[in-house]
């Protein structure tokens, strides 16, 4: 056991690394993640945590992490080298299936998450580890020095948990300093802004800023170059998503649509 004991937004890690865990264990999982099922068994459920870990949560979180790691996938395939720079990384295993000898990588993260990452993971010169706030810009000046449209910021489930209010700051601030750089983030909107926010309320961990839709992005002055809608993508695996199989119109509305989008932009 790692002795560290996770609340608020940094126990949320615990859901997608479960949900990586039990999809790499199904035999027609979507993605294979033996590290994580290695780490994972250090770590301690909370029980709270049920109300909100479902087999359709579970297949959400495993399909988010599969389309951000094909999205990732095409950048590096387009440059002999690049930078990642994942925000808010939790303990993504990313680094691990998919990045090249020639990457740089770079996990930030709140200090207790970042402390658990170094019981589990190994820092390198080209696999870094940075302890901070995502909103305490300092972070910007670890940042190793590539052009920046080698440069890619992931953003997989944490900017939702940022102030309304400093969500266009960060991005104005990473604008100037990483122009032409590349972000890849989640959203959520729509009907996420009901039951499962007050289920992470609950839990001491409040989304807090919501998009109508990603021309809410554009508006922020990022170029749009790839959307994807979480609920659309997860139609695409029928046998797991029970009645919903039968109705795949519904994803089109706008409240389930908006519920989550996987948004790929230039800064």
């Amino acid at each position: 056991m790692t002795g560290i004991t996770l609340t608020g937004v940094p126990q949320t890690l615990l859901l997608t690394t479960r949900a990586r865990v039990e999809e790499h264990q199904r035999p027609d999982g979507i993605l294979k993640d033996p590290k994580v099922e290695e780490w994972f068994q250090t770590l301690s459920w909370d029980e709270r945590l049920d109300t909100l870990y479902t087999p359709l949560t579970q297949l959400g979180w495993a399909v988010r992490a599969h389309q951000i790691d094909q999205l990732v996938e095409q950048f590096l395939a387009a440059r002999e080298t690049a930078l990642v720079v994942e925000l808010g990384s939790g303990l993504s295993t990313r680094y691990y299936r998919i990045a090249r000898q020639q990457d740089a990588w770079m996990e930030l993260d709140l200090p207790e998450v970042i402390n658990l990452r170094r019981q589990l993971d190994q820092e390198t010169d080209h696999h870094r580890f940075h302890s901070g706030s995502i909103l305490d810009l300092s972070w910007m000046h670890d940042v190793p020095e590539f052009p920046s449209e080698n440069i890619l910021f992931l953003g997989e489930g944490v900017f939702m948990y940022l102030p309304t209010s400093q969500v266009p700051q960060l991005l104005k601030e990473m604008q100037e300093r990483f122009s032409g750089s590349t972000l890849i983030l989640d959203v959520v909107g729509g009907l996420t802004q009901g039951e499962t926010a007050q289920k992470l309320a609950d839990l001491g961990a409040p989304l807090q800023w919501f998009v109508r839709n990603e021309q809410d992005l554009a508006k922020m002055g990022l170029t749009l170059t790839q959307v994807l809608s979480l609920i659309q993508c997860n139609q695409r695996y029928p046998d797991r998503i029970g009645i919903w199989r039968w109705f795949p119109w519904l994803s089109r509305l706008p409240a389930l649509r908006n519920s989550c989008l996987i948004v790929e932009a230039k800064l």
